[in-house]
């Protein structure tokens, strides 16, 4: 039982979905007709049976009338009180055998005696074939006038029973026909239904690296395959956003590599050329190969974090810090490394503002969002202010230049790899546009949040908040 119960399973297993479904549907409307059915026939036998013996009940209870008001047992008169032709009566007068006893039927020794039935007192029913006739049958005994009296009553049931069987296979063919009928309906609901789902298979099999435009069109049924679809849909819009994005990474960090390795070739080629007995052009070069050697290996490192960071791959070390330590050291470092530099340091806390924080990353963040206001003050002596404090209870560190500002229009593009603001006008700028997307990777890492304020040609804002300690 169990391997063939095994054996089922493994081939439900095999199925298709739209062969499941069929399977189901099938199965539960099969057994919804067949319990009908069965109701259906059962509730007819129940009134056949009924009707039998309330026909049975009115004749016995006609005869015995008969017998009670003094009239003699006689055939044609018996006849005439039961007034059915499909009911046929024995009456024994138990006092006067043989001679009380009548039949209503030709040759009676082919019914049931009395002497066979065991019930010998009240109402008694049974069944009965005579010469391939059924029959229902009452035994009911009486008394009258100091005589006992004992009726059989013979019904048939020929015409109910070629009923139910004439309902029976009617119920039986019907139920195949629709059994058909619902297994071709299954099959056709399941493939309306699913063909959403072939269709994101097709559009998967199609889908490749470089094409990412096929999209399926969304059913106008608001259920779980409308949203399917939309899910669909807006992966595929999100894995072409990101690929778009990836190519346009590589595409501006094979541009930005490009360059100072030109520069580099060049140089040695100048070296090849003319610098072996130049010591001037030797250490031009040499200056020259170093400051871009430099640059490479800072873009490398920047690129590495970034790549880093998207497989979830960059390690932090979260702990406790001082955020005014932290912010006063980076103060104090501007001011040695850049002394042109106006800074100001505030903390409108007045005491120590803890978080919880990477150390090396934390110094590093404040430090993307000077080096970006001291490269972006234009033409005037640059002013950086750094805050610490609390908003809402929220510890945070804020960082305000002087400087060109940010036009509203590219404020949501200015943490996207090598995104440069206004690069026409800012050609000598130094970097590569990705130090605010370090930024931004940094904020998510340690689960704050950033915000920008600029107005242009007035200066920028950049405020980072962090959760409470608990």
């Amino acid at each position: 039982m169990l391997k063939m119960t095994n054996k089922l399973k493994g081939k439900y297993n095999k199925l298709t979905i739209s062969g499941k479904i069929t399977l189901i549907y099938t199965s539960v409307f099969m057994l919804m007709i067949v319990i009908v059915s069965v109701i259906a026939l059962f509730n007819m036998w129940i009134s056949y049976n009924s009707m039998s013996k309330n026909e049975i009940n009115a004749a016995a209870d006609r005869i015995e009338s008969y017998i009670c008001e003094g009239n003699p047992l006689d055939k044609t008169k018996i006849e005439a009180v039961i007034d059915n032709p499909y009911i046929d009566a024995i009456i024994l007068n138990k006092s006067k055998r043989p001679g009380g006893n009548i039949g209503t039927m030709n040759n009676p020794e082919r019914f049931p005696r009395v002497d066979d039935i065991d019930n010998k007192e009240g109402d008694f029913y049974g069944r009965n074939n005579v010469d391939d006739i059924p029959y229902m049958f009452m035994h009911r005994v009486f008394e009258y006038d100091g005589d006992t009296y004992e009726i059989l009553i013979f019904r048939k049931n020929q015409l109910e029973n070629k009923a139910l069987y004439l309902c029976l296979t009617i119920v039986v063919i019907t139920n195949l026909i629709s059994i058909l009928v619902a297994v071709l309906i299954g099959k056709y609901i399941s493939k309306k239904m699913l063909s959403p789902i072939r269709e994101i298979t097709e559009a998967a099999e199609s889908i490749s690296l470089y094409d990412l435009s096929q999209r399926i069109a969304v059913p106008e049924t608001k259920d779980e395959i409308h949203t399917l679809v939309i899910t669909f849909n807006d992966m595929i819009d999100r894995l072409q956003e990101n690929f778009n994005k990836e190519n346009q990474f590589i595409s501006d960090a094979s541009h930005e590599l490009k360059t100072p390795i030109a520069i580099i070739q060049g140089y040695i080629n100048m070296i090849d050329r003319w610098g072996k007995d130049d010591p001037e052009i030797l250490n031009e070069s040499i200056d020259s190969i170093k400051s871009e050697t430099e640059h490479m290996n800072k873009l490398i490192q920047q690129l590495l974090y970034l790549a880093r960071d998207t497989q979830g791959k960059n390690q932090i070390n979260i702990e406790q810090v001082s955020l005014y330590e932290i912010a006063e050291d980076v103060t104090k470092e501007i001011e040695v490394s850049n002394p042109d530099i106006v800074t100001t340091f505030e903390n409108e806390a007045n005491d120590d503002i803890i978080v919880e924080a990477d150390n090396h990353l934390l110094k590093q963040l404040i430090w993307i969002f000077a080096e970006n206001g001291i490269k972006y003050s234009g033409d005037k002596q640059c002013h950086l202010t750094i805050k610490v404090g609390y908003k809402n209870d929220e510890p945070y560190f804020s960082v305000t230049d002087n400087g060109i500002g940010i036009e509203e229009s590219a404020l949501n593009k200015i943490f996207d790899r090598f995104y440069r603001y206004d690069e026409s006008r800012n050609k000598k700028i130094e970097g590569n546009g990705l130090g605010l997307s370090i930024a931004k990777a940094i904020v998510r890492q340690l689960d704050a949040r950033i915000e920008v304020n600029s107005v242009v040609g007035e200066g920028s804002t950049f405020t980072v908040i962090f959760k409470k300690c608990e």
